[in-house]
């Protein structure tokens, strides 16, 4: 078996080539020993034609190239060089590692020629040093009990079952592509929970005497309380009807963290990145020098590192923040307490002008100080893990090399996918109809309900709770408990605008839903119905509603008005019907919208009134 060593050894001739040389036999080397990495049973990818033009061309004159090549198991055999079956990958990966790693080096170089102050590579170093001594604290097995506490594990596994139970009809069609697992699907579970249910958005605290809207006036000094959880910054804000003073500390500790569950991108993604180690995921904390934060999560199924960003509620779209959101990106640096890596160029599709931006450390010497800080950090890791981790790096470098594109007309930019994938994350427009949730919740008439001939439900969406009038107001939290179906749709928070709503899921064509009221059994029959159902629509989008009962039915305008129908009387069964299309964009249809404080208000109720069947 080839030692590192020895592979580092004949490598060193090979890098000392004139750079076109060695950027030009490189790109060529790399695709080779890329074949074989990944697809090592395929023959083909095992030999190499002497007599290839290109072959000859490109690598043969270049010193060292050819002993790189028999150093990693290749022999000459009459035409060809082969790769046996029988010889063991771990020197092509270390081959595979270092072709990529001084690639990056060369082809940063090629722009970047600048002398740097010794000072401000030691500030870079300490930034590295702190974020990767931060990530630590997410393996305390107290801290990670206290995240499972604040998780409902078995509703995110519940609706993951089903996540993965309906993209399973994506699959006939997925022409070979890796489908997602079970805990991939949970990890969009936890990610919608995360948003949707645990997390809150912090732009500035309401007013804690009289709940007006605050102002900032600046930064105010930290308690000892404050530098406790990490709060070396404090933010003041004054109540723009009362005066009072009102503080927003900017913990940077996970376990305060789960105790005040708000804040903006970096409160977000630390707090997020302690919950998926929590729940055994691998995860990273990513910091990007342009100042934003998420979580990356390696996918087993996959066999990546995926992009999750629980603010955004989305995964997988690397490109984002450059196409989306138009960032001028520098450095991204993930960490994990096994390991550092500079993940940059995941998430970019214009190397070049990134490469033009990264002024504040040699790529040389970024390289080397994050290669013996991993060093230090893998030091107590078992043998085999360590070669685990070495070869999920070498397959990272290949990816970072690859070129990546953008869909045209998206917002956002994606990574390539198999087509159950893309239905996972909601990013699919055909086969919307797969998409089910399978809730099939019913409302049926309790004792008192029946007693008194009512049947009445509320729903707010601001507060994404359910309120049955008729029951002594009990409450239910979650749009989808109390949904009969549920295709394609979401309940989307606008932070900027402060605004809530259902929606399709992004991307979708069409969505649907419904509510659905059963009085089988009861001796009772519907004796009219006073529903409101409010909708928005934009752009020539439509929102079909739709109340039907046992052979009649009734369209509603989606106005939010009460209206009342008495088509319906004698109906047993009835269930009130929303179809989402159209628009040039899926936020274009929106049902029950409202301001983020609208407490008090109910774009959905539906009060069935009863009698003696």
């Amino acid at each position: 078996m080839t030692s590192e060593t020895e592979v580092t050894n004949v490598f060193r001739e090979l890098s000392e080539n004139e750079q076109g040389t060695f950027l030009d036999a490189s790109e060529l080397l790399l695709k080779y020993v890329n074949n074989v990495i990944r697809q090592p049973d395929v023959t083909k990818y095992r030999s190499i034609r002497l007599g290839n033009k290109t072959f000859e061309r490109r690598v043969m004159p270049v010193s060292g190239a050819l002993e790189c090549l028999f150093t990693v198991g290749f022999e000459e055999d009459d035409e060809n060089i082969t790769l046996k079956e029988t010889s063991p990958l771990d020197g092509i990966r270390t081959f595979q590692r270092l072709l990529a790693q001084e690639r990056l080096v060369l082809i940063s170089n090629q722009i970047n020629n600048l002398i740097f102050v010794q000072a401000t590579e030691q500030s870079f170093s300490q930034k590295i040093h702190n974020s990767a001594e931060h990530v630590m604290m997410y393996e305390d097995p107290l801290l990670q009990q206290k995240a499972r506490d604040k998780i409902p594990y078995d509703d995110l596994k519940m609706k993951a079952d089903q996540r993965l139970h309906r993209i399973s009809s994506a699959s006939s069609d997925d022409n070979g592509g890796i489908l997602p697992d079970l805990r991939d699907c949970l990890l969009l579970e936890l990610m919608k929970w995360f948003k949707e249910r645990f997390f809150r958005w912090m732009n500035s605290p309401n007013c804690s005497s009289c709940g007006g809207k605050t102002r900032g006036v600046g930064n105010l000094p930290p308690t000892t309380e404050d530098r406790r959880w990490g709060a070396g910054q404090v933010e003041g804000y004054t109540c723009q009807t009362c005066n009072t003073m009102e503080r927003f500390p900017r913990y940077n500790h996970p376990e305060k963290l789960l105790e005040t569950r708000t804040g903006r991108c970096g409160e977000w993604a630390n707090c997020f990145t302690l919950c998926c180690r929590a729940l055994g995921f691998e995860a990273r904390h990513v910091v990007d020098w342009t100042d934003h934060v998420w979580t990356e999560v390696y996918s087993n199924s996959q066999k990546r590192w995926l992009h999750t960003d629980p603010c955004e509620n989305c995964c997988d779209k690397a490109l984002l923040y450059e196409h989306g959101w138009n960032k001028k990106l520098s450095y991204i640096i993930a960490f994990s307490f096994e390991e550092v890596v500079d993940v940059t160029w995941r998430y970019t599709a214009k190397e070049q002008e990134v490469i033009g931006r990264r002024k504040e450390c040699r790529e040389k010497w970024l390289m080397e100080s994050i290669a013996k800080l991993n060093r230090r950090r893998q030091g107590n890791q078992t043998g085999s893990r360590r070669r685990e981790l070495e070869e999920r790096f070498g397959h990272e470098l290949v990816e970072f090399l690859s070129p990546k594109m953008t869909q045209d007309g998206e917002s956002q930019g994606r990574l390539s996918g198999s087509a159950a994938w893309r239905v996972a994350r909601g990013e699919s427009g055909a086969g919307a109809s797969t998409g089910s949730s399978q809730t099939k919740y019913v409302f049926r008439p309790t004792e008192s309900e029946k007693r008194e001939k009512l049947l009445h439900v509320r729903y707010n969406t601001a507060r994404d709770k359910y309120i049955r009038i008729s029951d002594g107001n009990q409450e239910t939290e979650d749009w989808e408990k109390c949904a009969f179906t549920n295709i394609c749709m979401t309940r989307k928070h606008e932070m900027d605008w402060q605004m809530v709503y259902l929606a399709r899921e992004e991307s979708m064509d069409r969505g649907w839903i419904s509510w659905k009221f059963d009085l089988s059994g009861s001796g009772l029959v519907v004796d009219k119905v006073k529903v409101r159902a409010s909708s928005k629509i934009y752009e020539n989008a439509e929102v079909e509603w739709m109340l039907e009962g046992d052979g009649n039915s009734t369209n509603l305008d989606g106005s939010d008005a009460i209206i009342e129908v008495t088509d319906l009387a004698g109906s047993v069964h009835i269930e009130l019907k929303a179809e989402l299309s159209g628009g040039s964009m899926w936020q274009h249809t929106q049902l029950f919208r409202q301001g983020e404080d609208a407490n008090n208000e109910f774009p959905l109720d539906v009060c069935l009134y009863l009698k003696e069947g």
